[in-house]
């Protein structure tokens, strides 16, 4: 199960490094958090939402990693 956040940051062509750098978190809490195994803190939450100009409601969508994977 992944997040659409790793959609997100997918389509910017960002590394899971790249986006945990710009927001103060390790590339393992992204991974974490892309594939549903941690939530977010407030304050990482309102970070993500800034990077990606998407609410909380977009970014945790639910997304079929398998069949988007073909579409990117």
């Amino acid at each position: 199960m992944k997040m659409q956040l790793w959609q997100e940051r997918e389509i910017r062509h960002w590394s899971r490094e790249s986006v945990a750098q710009k927001i103060g978190v390790t590339a393992e809490t992204i991974r974490l958090i892309e594939t549903g195994r941690r939530k977010p803190s407030y304050s990482v939450l309102v970070k993500l939402e800034d990077l990606f100009q998407r609410n909380h409601r977009q970014l945790f969508a639910v997304v079929d990693d398998k069949a988007n994977h073909t579409n990117l």
